[in-house]
């Protein structure tokens, strides 16, 4: 058996760091307050696994004087690629920040922030999870920067035998839902049935799905369930770490 996981949302509580960076990455460009909920129901609708691309996102929206419904019906056709903003903007005369200065601001408010995440998995269950699995392994939109932090921190290397993250990808078209993250990770690793993907966003769902369709290995998507994916379909779901260990040792 083969278990792969999603980090953020799945393995580590987000809200008081991830999360927290966006609010207060758009409130920093904007010189105003931003009202938190709202960048991440527009982070879930416009399906931007990562959130550099959720924070200018959630600038282009407040800028733009639309409503939330019209903006996200504007900006969901196409894949969930950050460039399409700078378009946009650029045909409504929106000045928005260049991208690599957006992402430094993000990343210094998130180190500010890092210190309040929270294990969503215990490690006594990734260890009862390792004993049943072939290989475990993790699939992550984060950098290898920031995941050696959150992974020191919980000591959770241990218990993983591949990372893919974001340093890995060639190219922006590779994040998920392309499907390139799992052909890269049974590159590295031999596949063994079930495999399983757990994540928690409709990126995650559909990057399972596209690498279903063109390849005759079969990968099982499991929903992480929480406020914003209801609406996500997948092979499996729990709401609850101890939901999870049930669930694959049906398999093993």
């Amino acid at each position: 058996m083969l278990v792969c996981f999603d980090v953020d949302g799945v393995l580590v509580e987000v809200s008081q760091s991830y999360y927290r960076a966006l609010a207060e990455t758009v409130s920093y460009f904007l010189n105003s307050g931003v009202d938190s909920e709202l960048l991440l129901r527009l982070k879930f609708r416009l399906n931007l696994n990562n959130d550099w691309d959720a924070a200018l996102a959630g600038l282009l929206f407040y800028r733009s004087g639309l409503e939330f419904e019209d903006f996200v019906n504007r900006l969901s056709p196409g894949p969930p690629d950050f460039r399409k903003f700078y378009t946009r903007g650029a045909a409504a005369g929106i000045e928005l920040p260049h991208y690599g200065l957006l992402v430094d601001k993000f990343e210094a408010f998130y180190r500010q922030f890092r210190s309040q995440e929270e294990l969503n998995l215990s490690p006594q269950t990734l260890a009862e999870i390792k004993s049943v699995s072939d290989t475990m392994a993790v699939i992550t939109g984060r950098t290898r920067e920031d995941l050696d932090y959150t992974f020191k921190t919980f000591s959770l290397y241990k218990y993983f035998d591949l990372i893919i993250a974001e340093d890995d990808l060639p190219s922006v078209e590779t994040r998920k839902p392309s499907p390139y993250p799992l052909q890269l990770l049974f590159e590295k690793a031999d596949y063994s049935s079930p495999a399983f993907y757990i994540g928690d966003t409709l990126a995650d769902g559909l990057m399972v799905e596209n690498f279903n369709r063109q390849d005759e290995r079969r990968v099982f998507f499991v929903l992480y369930r929480h406020a914003h994916n209801r609406g996500v379909r997948a092979d499996f779901y729990v709401s609850r770490e101890k939901d999870l260990l049930p669930l694959l040792k049906n398999f093993s």
